[in-house]
């Protein structure tokens, strides 16, 4: 099977479509909200750093600025 999860009968997904009836869905849906709020804020935060740890390459490199004239 492929595709994905069918909401009929009483798996994950259906529990989780419903709210929570049964068992703590609410709280399992809560833990799965945050646990993938953390991973996107770390993706983010590890973006920002490769961003700006390139940007400082990229200038320590001279490759940065206005070009300069060796005139001596």
């Amino acid at each position: 099977m492929t595709g994905g999860v069918p909401l009929t009968g009483n798996g994950l997904a259906h529990v989780l479509a419903r709210g929570g009836e049964e068992g703590d869905g609410a709280g399992l849906l809560h833990h799965l909200l945050v646990d993938q709020a953390i991973k996107v804020a770390l993706v983010l935060v590890a973006l920002i750093v490769l961003g700006l740890g390139m940007a400082l390459i990229w200038q320590k490199a001279g490759r940065g600025g206005p070009p300069e004239r060796d005139d001596g």
